[in-house]
Order: structure tokens, then C-alpha cells, then sequence
């Protein structure tokens, strides 16, 4: 293994099989993954209003076009056993009905430095819904009256902002939240949705990630924030929150979306929130029947291409 330094995983697909990609990198035991999208910088640049940021000129991507997900493993893994199994399993998606593209794993070494700043020139200050204003720590961006800016430095975990299921997700808090709720966020990642719920108002925001990694760069984007007396992070699964919430969130994979809904119905106060979000859009009819099997009442639903995000109530 060498020492300071990171294996970056390139996985090539398509997008229906981007969720189930996910599902094999965190198996493997990566922190946290990054989707390259060619069709959000195409909506980015083309959008009325992007805070004077200057893209590159824009090709129209097609609605095929490929994905890639992107995750980091410690050291040198590139011969390792690991990347075998990647390599094998991704291919084999085709055998559970997806179409996992051109299916293609590719490794490279890469130096703390160079993974810590090389992507920053991809990732500007951004809007999301009305009032949600998300901000590289390393930009400057002045508010308007309104504006809840969240400071983010996403370091190794999920949740810049700029992935459908995270904006998907944000909307709907921006929606939902009203002053003096308490939030749980599942899988908190960056912890984006923390900071968003403890910027539009919520009381107590509890947080938790399996990824020790998305734990402390979420706890850093809280403190960067100034939320600590507001938000608290936790490393485990949703077990490791008691009590009740108000408002829960999610922007995970569907399959865990579907194992931990019992476990949110109970954690639900009558009348509360689940938002869901990274569901694919084609497992809709699945996801609708275990909310239905949890006494989970689905009351909004948005998709953005294939990324669905649901709204429950009990």
C-alpha cells in the first residue's frame, strides 16, 4: 500500500445502472462516491441564471450518454483482489436485467493533493430551488436577502449539490421544513441536507453515516457552518438515532431505502415527513409497495430523468 496517496475507481456505464454501480463500490468498501454526468454541466451552462460562472462551450449530450462513477479506496489497490471483483461484477449486472454500458473499470494511482484540489475547478457556487444557495468553502458568494447558503467542502463523502437526487432532495426540504422541527438525516454524506434542514429552521438535526470518512467531513462542513449546537453526527446505521423526528431524509440507493422504511415509520411522529431520495425511477412500483407494507403514505413524488424522489407521511 502506498502511503499518502488513493486507487481512483472510474466506472463506466450507462445511467440505468448507475445505482446498482453504486451498491457494488460500497460493498467494495469505498468512502463515498462522485457521479460524472455530462447531462448536469450541459443544464448547469445552459441555465438562465448561473452566478456569472464561466462554462466551456456546451455540446448537447444525448439522452444516452454514458456515466461515470467515480470512488477512492486507500493506498494502492490497483492489483489488489478488489478491483477484480469490481471488474467481474460490473459486467454481470447484465445477467440481473440492467444494462451496465460499456462497463468499464479503470484504476489510477493518485497523491492526497492531487485528489483534494484537481476537481475544485469543476464545482461553483450553485442554486438549488428558491432560496437554497450552495457554496464551495473555498468561493466567495454574496446572499441575496433570502438566500440560505450552505457551506460545503465535500472532501471524500456524497453531496455537492450538483447529482439530480441531491437537488431532488433539497427541494423538498426547502417545501417541507418549517421552524423548530427535528430532522434525521440517513446516510448523511457531506451532510448537505443536515445543513440545509438546520438553515431553514429545524431545532435539532441528528445525522448518521456507515462511512467513517462522511462522518468527519460532515462534522468539518458543520463547523464551517457554525451548526454544532444544532446538528449532531453519528457513525452507525439509523439504529443508532432514538426517539422521534418530524422530518426524516434519505438520499441513499433503493435497496437500503427499502430495508430501513420500518425502521423510519417508527421514528416517524404522526403526521411527519420521509423524504426519499436516489431511487431509480424504474424500481418506482417496488419502492411504492414497501412504503405501503411500512403504513408509509406516499403523498409527492418528482423525477428528474430516471432519479426518483419520494414524500411519505404516517
Amino acid at each position: 500500500m502506498a502511503d499518502g496517496a488513493w486507487t481512483r475507481i472510474t466506472v463506466t456505464t450507462s445511467l440505468e445502472a448507475v445505482e446498482a454501480v453504486i451498491g457494488l463500490l460500497m460493498n467494495a468498501g469505498v468512502g463515498g462516491v462522485e457521479i460524472s454526468d455530462p447531462r448536469i454541466w450541459e443544464e448547469e451552462a445552459t441555465a438562465p441564471d448561473h452566478y456569472g460562472e464561466l462554462y466551456p462551450e456546451v455540446v448537447p449530450v444525448p439522452s444516452d450518454a454514458f456515466v461515470e462513477v467515480i470512488a477512492y479506496l486507500a493506498g494502492d489497490c490497483r492489483d489488489c483482489e478488489i478491483i477484480s471483483a469490481i471488474q467481474r461484477q460490473v459486467p454481470a449486472l447484465m445477467e440481473a436485467g440492467l444494462n451496465p454500458g460499456p462497463a468499464r473499470v479503470d484504476t489510477t494511482l493518485v497523491a492526497d493533493s492531487d485528489w483534494a484540489h484537481g476537481w475544485k475547478d469543476f464545482y461553483h457556487t450553485q442554486r438549488v430551488g428558491q432560496r437554497i444557495v450552495i457554496r464551495p468553502s473555498w468561493e466567495v458568494y454574496v446572499p441575496h436577502d433570502d438566500d440560505v447558503v450552505l457551506a460545503i467542502d465535500p472532501g471524500m463523502a456524497f453531496g455537492t449539490g450538483e447529482h439530480k437526487t441531491t437537488r431532488l432532495c433539497l427541494v423538498q426540504l426547502e417545501r417541507l421544513m418549517r421552524p423548530q422541527l427535528i430532522v434525521y438525516d440517513i446516510g448523511c454524506g457531506s451532510g448537505i441536507l443536515s445543513l440545509a434542514a438546520a438553515k431553514l429552521g429545524a431545532s435539532r438535526v441528528e445525522a448518521c453515516d456507515l462511512d467513517p470518512v462522511a462522518v468527519q467531513v460532515a462534522k468539518e462542513n458543520v463547523a464551517d457552518n457554525g451548526l454544532q449546537g444544532v446538528i449532531s453526527i453519528h457513525k452507525g446505521p439509523i439504529d443508532v438515532l432514538d426517539g422521534k423526528a418530524d422530518l426524516i431524509v434519505a438520499n441513499i440507493i433503493t435497496d437500503v431505502i427499502i430495508d430501513i422504511l420500518p425502521a423510519v415509520a417508527r421514528r416517524l411522529v404522526p403526521g411527519g415527513y420521509f423524504v426519499a431520495g436516489g431511487i431509480i425511477g424504474e424500481c418506482k412500483d417496488e419502492v411504492l409497495a414497501a412504503h405501503a407494507n411500512a403504513d408509509l403514505a406516499v403523498v409527492a413524488e418528482e423525477l428528474d430523468d430516471d432519479w426518483l424522489c419520494l414524500v411519505s407521511t404516517i
